[in-house]
């Protein structure tokens, strides 16, 4: 299991959980957005730090009401992509880039993090904005061109386009696994807990989000209760916790992470080029 920490970079709240986190070893990896406003901390915390495992967190939506962020690559865009104001819209079903634009802004995200320090180990999507079949293809696309493994599910591995089809090399995960909107803050143990029993032999990501419930946070929010700033308080505090340590022992859950993965995929290739050689 990878224990996966989403959205480093949006704001510092965010940035202060996810370092504790990593640095305590309570998650295993995390993902930068680098659009964001706090980006620039988690650069110079990758810099400090290269032991981490840090991936990108393809952004192309600002879900926040009072609390923005827009594209990083530099060609003009239209309302297909970002609002009057040059902000990303707010939902997944806004968003009518092209193909050609989403391929083109995910590889600046990820070319603005090598440069500003970070050496990402796997590239992954807000808010699975990614997720449809005209847009996979380009996600794809960006993570062969930068040699990354890439998150990706049965379900997207059948929308490759055919000029760029699956490979062995793909990783794929059995499960991903995300705590529901509809749940509250004082239920996310329980169903952290829960899940934990109902791991699968294979590959499962657990997505979290860790934060501190402080007025950065919960201004950003707006008080909302899903992925809220008291919601993201318990993520952090319950990755951490004895409690949750004690059941990936009892069900025999090997930790892993992105980083790792990648180094398989590179010393696969090595040996086959060695062997065709």
């Amino acid at each position: 299991m990878i224990i996966h920490a989403d959205d480093l970079g949006m704001c510092r709240s965010v940035n202060r959980a996810i370092f504790i986190a990593l640095e305590e070893g309570a998650v295993s990896s995390a993902s930068v957005m680098v659009p964001c406003p706090a980006f620039s901390e988690v650069a110079a915390f990758a810099t400090r730090h290269p032991e981490y495992d840090l991936g990108i967190h393809s952004t192309l939506i600002s879900e926040q009401q009072d609390y923005k962020w827009g594209p990083v690559s530099k060609r003009h865009h239209g309302p297909e992509m970002v609002d009057e104001n040059g902000h990303f819209w707010t939902r997944n079903d806004y968003l009518r880039a092209s193909p050609q634009e989403i391929e083109e802004e995910i590889s600046a995200q990820v070319t603005l993090a090598k440069a500003s320090g970070i050496d990402p180990t796997h590239l992954d999507s807000h808010t699975f904005s990614v997720a449809r079949p005209e847009y996979i293809p380009a996600y794809v696309k960006v993570a062969r061109q930068f040699e990354m493994p890439f998150l990706m599910t049965e379900h997207w591995h059948a929308y490759c386009s055919p000029e760029d089809p699956a490979t062995a090399e793909d990783v794929v995960t059995d499960d991903v696994i995300q705590a529901p909107r509809d749940l509250t803050p004082s239920s996310l143990e329980e169903f952290y807990i829960s899940v934990l029993r109902e791991v699968k032999p294979g590959l499962t990501e657990l997505i979290v989000h860790p934060g501190f419930d402080d007025p950065e946070l919960r201004a950003i929010t707006n008080d909302r209760e899903a992925y809220g700033a008291a919601w993201r308080q318990r993520d952090f505090e319950i990755m951490r916790s004895p409690q949750f340590k004690s059941a990936l022992r009892e069900n025999g859950i090997q930790v892993i992470h992105w980083g790792m993965i990648r180094s398989a995929i590179q010393n696969r290739k090595a040996r086959r080029i060695r062997n065709a050689g």
